[in-house]
């Protein structure tokens, strides 16, 4: 059966190589961006280079309720359906307690927990309106952090704490006829104001000594979908980053 696939933040870094590895195995995809036109450009010309029944580019502020509102319908009207979302748009800034501001909070909360709930109540709504074997399946990707908990990124952390909360409850609200589930990385790139000599001392912090790729999280994506039976869960791809708990974000402990 072909599907297609919205990706969202899907132009750049982890949500790139999920756009890449899904047109691999044949998917459609819409590439979601707000910024990065150029980079959403070149992601759908390499989608359709590797493989890409179709790939499209969307544009949409996630952080504005209009567009959230109003996504979901412009890519089904570009694809004519929409079987898999998968929530990658993060907003990632650096504060602490002491650096604690509302208007930060909003925004993270609009970005990383309010996009995805809408958006899959989109998707549900969709698939609730046609037939029940739709196999409609949302993904979600939050972050090791919230299994391994430090007071670094503060109002990041609640954001996707309140994602993850949410997981099992969408899945149960949303069966039978769509699944939800999430993924939650570790480190996979340079970030904030690491350098590489950091990132890469960094990414050694973790069970198995490297935390994940972005090749991993991609491949984590098309298991789940694959796995028709998996729903309300939170697949954990960090290379055991969070079975290591440290006392500040890895970025900040080895400098």
């Amino acid at each position: 059966m072909t599907r297609t696939a919205l990706v969202t933040g899907g132009a750049k870094r982890i949500g790139r190589a999920i756009s890449l590895r899904l047109a691999a195995e044949g998917y459609g995809v819409i590439i979601h961006y707000l910024n990065s036109e150029a980079d959403a450009e070149k992601t759908r010309d390499d989608c359709l280079a590797a493989g890409a029944r179709m790939a499209r580019i969307i544009r949409s502020d996630l952080s504005k309720q209009h567009d959230r509102h109003q996504l979901l319908d412009r890519a089904t009207e570009m694809a004519g359906a929409v079987n898999l979302l998968v929530n990658s748009a993060s907003l990632f800034n650096y504060d602490e307690a002491s650096t604690f501001v509302d208007e930060r909070l909003t925004d993270h909360l609009q970005t990383n927990y309010l996009a995805p709930v809408e958006l899959t109540m989109a998707m549900h709504r969709m698939a609730s309106a046609s037939k029940p074997d739709s196999l409609s399946h949302v993904v979600t990707l939050l972050d090791q952090k919230v299994f391994n908990l430090n007071t670094d990124y503060m109002t990041y952390t609640l954001a996707k704490l309140a994602s993850h909360s949410s997981i099992r409850y969408l899945a149960q609200c949303c069966a039978p006829v769509m699944r939800v589930n999430a993924i939650a990385p570790g480190l996979t790139f340079v970030s904030g104001e690491m350098n590489q000599e950091d990132f890469i001392n960094a990414h050694r912090i973790a069970a198995l000594g490297r935390s994940s790729t972005a090749e991993d999280i991609a491949a984590s994506v098309v298991l789940l979908d694959e796995s028709r039976s998996i729903t309300g869960q939170t697949l954990v791809v960090d290379g055991g980053q969070h079975l290591v708990p440290r006392a500040r974000d890895v970025a900040f402990e080895t400098r």
